[in-house]
């Protein structure tokens, strides 16, 4: 049970339609998800009149927190459990259905984050394709540190499999420790790379979030049985991810007004 503190606020220049619409919003989800209206709150400023509204809210699941999150983008604090353990299995249909709501999004709106950095950066390939972490340093970020061990494959279309590998881990945050590179070219026939990018890398799982929603991989998965989140995180990756909806509709909103 994951319960938090949610900040629903709507802003316009017409009171009558803000009051309208905020009102609808709140009436669908306190019935949606039980929640419980701790303040309202309204406040003009010239021609702009604002509505906020405090709600407690419950849910079971991290996949239920998430999805809320992304539909109603409100700023929130996690209040409880300050940690909480959930399955690898859990942990990947999350971060999956995070990546599914993403691409739907860009399919509908044409919008997504443009994440891949033009900068070059040195890296020994036929080390990555061996692997660069021995067991100790394995064991060391995972027990010590507490990463987690995830395995992400990406889609690569360029001149060669090195300059297709060498922008993706120049784009990946500096925080992520790549261990090994696995590709599979798709279509020789074009003479240039075009196919797989598995990536075994150690991270956090705010990163990994972060990975999914700009880089949406073809598919991410994870090596540890259990995954333990602090409540710092949880409130961190929820916020993120309703501020990522956020700004895409925003540009998606720009691109139709021109």
């Amino acid at each position: 049970m994951i319960e938090t503190i949610s900040y629903q606020e709507l802003k316009g220049n017409n009171k009558e339609i803000v009051d309208e619409q905020f009102e609808k919003l709140i009436a669908e989800i306190t019935e949606k998800y039980g929640a419980k209206v701790l303040s309202n709150e309204s406040d003009e400023e010239g021609e702009l009149y604002t509505r906020i509204t405090e709600l407690k809210i419950k849910f079971e699941t991290v996949l239920d927190y998430i999805k809320y999150c992304l539909m109603y983008g409100a700023d929130l604090d996690v209040v409880s459990p300050t940690k909480l353990k959930i399955s690898g299995n859990e942990m990947g249909n999350t971060i999956g259905y995070i990546i599914d709501f993403f691409k739907k999004f860009a399919q509908k709106y044409g919008v997504a984050f443009n994440v891949y950095v033009k900068n070059e950066i040195d890296a020994d390939l036929n080390a990555l394709k061996e692997g660069r972490c021995d067991e100790d340093d394995i064991y060391l970020m995972e027990s010590e540190e507490g990463l987690l061990r995830v395995k992400a494959v990406f889609e690569g279309d360029g001149k060669t499999e090195e300059i297709i590998i060498k922008k993706i881990l120049a784009s990946l945050n500096q925080d992520i420790v790549v261990n090994k590179v696995i590709t599979k070219s798709m279509d020789e026939s074009k003479g240039i790379f075009s196919g797989l990018v598995a990536i075994e890398m150690f991270c956090k799982p705010f990163d990994i979030v972060e990975v999914a929603y700009k880089f949406l991989p073809v598919a991410i998965s994870f090596e540890n049985s259990d995954i333990e989140l602090d409540i710092s995180e949880l409130q961190d990756i929820g916020n993120d991810l309703g501020g990522a909806v956020f700004e895409l509709t925003h540009a998606a909103a720009n691109m139709n007004k021109k």
